[in-house]
C-alpha cells in the first residue's frame, strides 16, 4: 500500500475540521476592519448632506418655506438616524461576513422529504449525545481539532476511526453515514463543555454528497489551510481561504492544503438549535464565555486552544 499517498488523503481529511473551527474568527477581524473605516465614511458624508440642507429651501403646499439651520437637517436626518440605529449583535455579524455556506432562504419541502428528515436528524441528534461532553470524547479517543471559535465551537475528531472510514464514500447517504460524523462540536473545550451538533465531511470533486433529505443542507468547501499536527490533535496556525505558501506553512513545520472536500454543520442537540439553520455553517447558540462573538486576529493565530477575545 502506498503509506504516503493515504497519508496525503487523510490530511486532506482532517484539515476539514481544524479549518471549520478558525474560519469564522477569520472573517470578523475582516470585518471589523471594514466596518471602521465603512463608518468613518458614513459620517463625513452626513456631515456634508447636513451642512447642504441647512442652507436648502423646502417646498410646502407648493409655496418655498425657508427652514432655519440645524432644523432643516434635524428634518431630514431624523428618519435616518432611527433606520441605521445599530443594534448590538455582539460580534455575530461579523462572523457572518466571509463566505455565506447556506441558501438565503429555506427551500420547501414535499411531504415525504419532511418526514425522512425528521427521522434523519432524530438519528443525527441520537448520535451527538453518545459523547455529550469533551471529557466523554476525550475518554473515547477523541482530541481537538483546531480551537474553539464563536459560531462554530470546538471540533474533536477520532484520528483512528476517520482513517478507517475515509475514502469510503459511496455517493450515496445513509444511515450509516449520519451514525458516523466526521468530527463532534462542543461549546467549549473544558472536560465538562456540553456537545452543540455534528460535522460531516465527504464528497469528491465538484459532486457534494447527497445528505440529509431535502435541499437545505448546503455543503461548502474551504482552501489554503496549513496544518500541524501536534501531540493533542492538529492545529491551522495560518487560518484559512487566504493567500498561503507552500514556504509559510512549511515554516511552521506545517502540510499545505490546497482545498478541503465537502462539510457541513448539523445543529441537532436540545439546546443548541442554531436560530439560523439546522444546517447553517455558523450558530448564533455558540458564543464565547462572556456572551460575544468577539475573537483576535486569526489571521496568524498560532497555537490556541480558544480565538475568543475573553480568552486571552
Amino acid at each position: 500500500m502506498d503509506t504516503r499517498g493515504s497519508r496525503t488523503a487523510f490530511e486532506v481529511f482532517v484539515a476539514i475540521i481544524a479549518t471549520v473551527a478558525i474560519i469564522g474568527g477569520f472573517y470578523a477581524f475582516g470585518r471589523a476592519v471594514g466596518d471602521e473605516d465603512e463608518s468613518d465614511a458614513v459620517e463625513a458624508v452626513d456631515a456634508e448632506n447636513a451642512a447642504a440642507v441647512s442652507d436648502a429651501d423646502v417646498q410646502v403646499a407648493g409655496a418655498t418655506e425657508s427652514v432655519p439651520e440645524g432644523q432643516a437637517a434635524h428634518a431630514d436626518h431624523g428618519e435616518d438616524a432611527a433606520a441605521h440605529e445599530e443594534v448590538d449583535d455582539r460580534g455575530f455579524a461579523a462572523l457572518e461576513n466571509g463566505e455565506q455556506h447556506h441558501a438565503d432562504f429555506t427551500q420547501p419541502l414535499t411531504a415525504a422529504e419532511r418526514t425522512e428528515l425528521a427521522r434523519q436528524l432524530e438519528l443525527a441528534r441520537e448520535v451527538a449525545m453518545q459523547y455529550p461532553t469533551v471529557a466523554d470524547a476525550e475518554a473515547a479517543g477523541y482530541k481537538r481539532a483546531g480551537p474553539f471559535a464563536p459560531g462554530l465551537g470546538a471540533h474533536y475528531i477520532n484520528f483512528g476511526a476517520a482513517a478507517a472510514s475515509f475514502g469510503q464514500d459511496d455517493g450515496v447517504w445513509n444511515d450509516d453515514d449520519i451514525r458516523s460524523p466526521t468530527a463532534y462540536i462542543y461549546d467549549g473545550v473544558k472536560p465538562d463543555s456540553k456537545v452543540a451538533g455534528l460535522f460531516y465531511g465527504g464528497g469528491s470533486g465538484d459532486t457534494p454528497p447527497e445528505g440529509f433529505a431535502g435541499a437545505n443542507d448546503i455543503w461548502h468547501k474551504h482552501s489554503n489551510v496549513c496544518i500541524v499536527y501536534g501531540a493533542d490533535g492538529i492545529d491551522t496556525p495560518l487560518g484559512a481561504d487566504r493567500d498561503v505558501t507552500q514556504a509559510q506553512c512549511q515554516k511552521v513545520n506545517g502540510s499545505l492544503i490546497e482545498q478541503t472536500n465537502y462539510l457541513l454543520h448539523v445543529w441537532v442537540v436540545p439546546g443548541y438549535e442554531s436560530p439560523e439553520g439546522v444546517f447553517s455553517h455558523l450558530s448564533s447558540a455558540v458564543t464565547c464565555a462572556d456572551g460575544t462573538y468577539h475573537t483576535i486576529d486569526t489571521s496568524d493565530i498560532g497555537v490556541v486552544s480558544s480565538v475568543c477575545l475573553d480568552a486571552q
